[in-house]
């Protein structure tokens, strides 16, 4: 296992194992999220994983809209069983390892809400 394989593991450890009360409820105005660098997991109270992404501020990343939000009103949602976990990084990780600690992540959960884009490269 790869360096990078192996950080990518602890991160999804931190995203999954977040019990959801413990995860960051949604509020109109993201307020309650950090403006930090980082992984995020967009989960549900029963269906769990419904999104991975990557982003250099949290805060703004939902302030400017996110599909996994619409994507769960179309499937009849009740937003407060849409919570976030967020793994820290520093905005250099994002920078050199974003894209592929994400790419690993969603190769491994496939979670039902990020697309596939067909140029990126997810061995």
């Amino acid at each position: 296992m790869s360096d990078i394989q192996a950080q990518a593991q602890r991160l999804l450890q931190v995203l999954l194992s977040t019990p959801f009360d413990a995860c960051v409820a949604l509020t109109r105005d993201f307020r309650d999220l950090p403006p930090s660098p980082g992984l995020y997991a967009v989960k549900h109270r029963n269906h769990q994983l419904l999104y991975l992404g990557k982003t250099k501020k949290l805060r703004e990343r939902f302030r400017g809209g996110h599909k996994a939000f619409t994507w769960s009103w179309l499937d009849d949602y009740d937003h407060r069983d849409i919570r976030l976990s967020f793994a820290p990084l520093s905005m250099i990780e994002v920078l050199k390892l974003g894209e592929e600690l994400e790419g690993i992540l969603i190769q491994a959960t496939k979670p039902p809400y990020n697309a596939r884009y067909p140029t990126r490269d997810w061995r």
